[in-house]
């Protein structure tokens, strides 16, 4: 075998023509596959740095999406607040209108009593807005001030219940001096929440309405706001 090779390369070496062949062989193979390896390389690098950028625009599509997302959610944030905004003070209107009703109520009676005009009147306080919208508006002024709300309305509803018992007895002094300071507690939950959620203009108005000499409008309370307005308590 080795023998064979010695020959064959003597003879390739003793050919010129042979050898120019051969070599010019190896070297189009050298250069086709050189070519392949030079072009497979350069596959490889267009590859890379196609994924190099698309990694590049995925992270920014990534974080468009993620400052959309942050954009939509404050939104979101800023809407929802707003409405609960809206609707605690909404709340905190009507339970402040009711409170002036319930004022102007008992100021009425009182004052009934005292012209004699009527010495047994019967108290007719409203709760509706105050159990409706008493959590609503706990929200928005805090505990204290409904707090210092339920206690009034609890002992307001507590004198209508005894006036009830007492079957259109007349009202003593005593009794008499409770609706007035009654009233003024009333009046005084009104001014405490309305001034939360009115305008000075609008409570100035209120008041004057309130303190009206008019006995059409003393005798009847709900006749200060307008029918919407009873309906939504918004002033």
């Amino acid at each position: 075998m080795t023998s064979e090779l010695t020959r064959l390369s003597t003879e390739i070496s003793s050919s010129p023509l042979l050898s120019n062949l051969i070599s010019g062989m190896i070297g189009l193979i050298g250069g086709v596959v050189g070519g392949a390896i030079a072009a497979w390389a350069t596959a490889a690098g267009v590859r890379r740095s196609l994924e190099a950028q698309f990694e590049l625009q995925r992270a920014e599509w990534e974080r468009r999406d993620r400052e959309k997302n942050q954009e939509r959610q404050v939104r979101e944030t800023k809407e929802k607040g707003g409405e609960r905004e809206r609707e605690g003070k909404a709340a905190v209107q009507a339970v402040a209108v009711e409170a002036l009703w319930n004022s102007v109520c008992l100021a009425t009676v009182a004052k009934q009593v005292e012209n004699s005009t009527d010495p047994t009147p019967k108290i007719s306080l409203s709760r509706d807005r105050f159990d409706k919208h008493f959590l609503p508006a706990m929200k928005a002024v805090g505990g204290v001030y409904m707090q210092q709300t339920e206690n009034i309305y609890l002992s307001g509803f507590a004198f209508q219940q005894l006036r009830e018992a007492q079957n259109r007895l007349p009202m003593s002094k005593a009794e008499l001096a409770r609706a007035h300071d009654l009233s003024t507690s009333f009046m005084t939950i009104f001014r405490t929440l309305g001034q939360r959620v009115f305008s000075r203009e609008k409570m100035a108005e209120l008041d004057r309405i309130a303190t009206s000499p008019s006995q059409s409008r003393a005798s009847h309370p709900t006749t200060l706001l307008s029918p919407a307005q009873k309906k939504t308590g918004m002033l």
